[in-house]
């Protein structure tokens, strides 16, 4: 019941009645157990990236997957539990409190954090109740999903009915709130391109560069369509932004003259050092650019102890990959463009940081590490969250699928099907 809700399912109601069964049975080895199959089953999708893409044996892959799972389990769920009983268990009511401070913990700790399935993000299901996140977080969201499961155990329904009454109210002034500020709002038009690009071919320089005509060809039929920003996913192409002699580069460069262009590149600057950057086009130069800041552990970086494993798996060997350390949006004209890349999006404070300036967001990213799996959607439910956090129009600009236009009340306007290569117009608004 806990995985499901955070599964392409979507069956989001089933989390009130997990948290009843375990604030029901305060047994340690309970909430192990159900944090150990939550985990085991939510993150299963890992599998894809590491196995098929980054030629990990399986057998290998889980002997690295089981112990994460249980250092999860222990941190996210026995350890509340265990400082409440042994320090608060005459007080009840600070159950939730505690799970949900390590929810917070763990967003952060350790390598930076692992800000993924927070129960909060669930709250984009419920409409109104959704819209109080402009005024909360996504944190205060998790303790009012986790604090109705005690209070229904409890019977403590009057409260129940209070705090519920509390949240809608937040979201009847938010609602209010953000229809005011998008009457001022410029409306922007704006072409997304899903490239497509299967993985395999992404991990193959020659492979990849054999999609580059076709993906430039979109650009210019997005141009026909008289776009006033034209984006492209992460990593979109096969060069280096500094490759200045790829003709594919010189081509892209040449059509930004006819319409800004958003895209994600890979580039190397600094003796060496692998930046993961978005690029705004304009008039055959980057007029702004934003380097990737949190970087995601052994993906992109290998953080100690796990060294040796470059040295056994040439997939994920070479150079670590360097963080930005920039945190504006991009600026072009009227337009201020908060961009965080990928894995990112989970990270509030970041998020929170790049949109203060910003009037829209684009998350720039590529989800053909994990297929069409349960990863995916997960990445996909944070942009929803973060629409509705910062009341502005989020662009999910995806090589592989759901590329399309979420608005300020986390509603999806529309998405582009799996591995559909195409191009989109959307009339969005940039809400200051």
């Amino acid at each position: 019941m806990l995985y499901l809700p955070f599964s392409k399912y979507e069956l989001w109601f089933l989390v009130l009645p997990a948290f009843m069964l375990l604030f029901k049975f305060r047994e340690g080895y309970f909430w192990f157990f159900s944090g150990f199959v939550f985990f085991s089953l939510s993150l299963r999708c890992a599998s894809v990236a590491a196995v098929e893409f980054g030629e990990i044996p399986t057998v290998f892959f889980y002997l690295l997957f089981l112990p994460f799972v249980l250092f999860m389990s222990l941190y996210q769920f026995y350890a509340p539990l265990k400082l409440w009983r042994t320090f608060l268990k005459n007080q009840s009511w600070t159950l939730p409190f505690i799970y949900v401070l390590f929810e917070i913990l763990r967003s952060h700790f350790p390598y930076g954090g692992f800000p993924w399935l927070v129960v909060g993000e669930l709250s984009v299901y419920i409409p109104v109740i959704r819209d109080s996140l402009l005024y909360t977080q996504v944190y205060m969201l998790s303790l009012l999903l986790i604090a109705t499961g005690f209070l229904l155990v409890e019977k403590r329904l009057k409260t129940l009915v209070v705090m519920w009454l509390l949240f809608t109210l937040f979201g009847v002034f938010a609602i209010e709130e953000k229809e005011k500020k998008l009457l001022e709002a410029n409306s922007l038009r704006v072409a997304l391109i899903q490239t497509a690009v299967p993985q395999g071919d992404k991990l193959d320089r020659e492979s990849f560069r054999k999609h580059a005509p076709s993906i430039l060809q979109m650009v210019e039929q997005a141009i026909a369509m008289n776009p006033e920003l034209i984006a492209l996913p992460e990593s979109a192409l096969h060069f280096l932004y500094s490759d200045e002699g790829d003709e594919y580069l010189i081509k892209l460069k040449e059509l930004s003259y006819k319409a800004p262009i958003l895209v994600g590149l890979v580039d190397i600057r600094e003796g060496m050092k692998p930046y993961n950057s978005a690029y705004l086009l304009k008039d055959g130069y980057a007029v702004d650019y934003y380097d990737k800041v949190r970087l995601f552990p052994i993906g992109e970086y290998m953080p100690w102890p796990f060294g040796f494993l470059k040295e056994l798996f040439p997939a994920i060997s070479g150079l670590d990959y360097a963080s930005g350390e920039r945190q504006k949006p991009l600026q072009y004209k009227n337009m201020m463009i908060a961009t965080p890349i990928c894995f990112e999006v989970a990270y509030y404070g970041l998020v929170k940081k790049l949109s203060e300036e910003a009037n829209l967001i684009a998350v720039l990213t590529n989800d053909g590490w994990f297929k069409d799996s349960d990863c995916t959607h997960q990445h996909y439910l944070w942009a929803r969250v973060r629409a509705l956090e910062n009341g502005k129009y989020v662009l999910w600009v995806n090589n592989t699928g759901d590329t399309g236009s979420i608005d300020p009340y986390g509603r999806v306007l529309e998405r582009m099907p799996y591995m559909k290569r195409g191009v989109s117009l959307h009339e969005v608004k940039l809400v200051p």
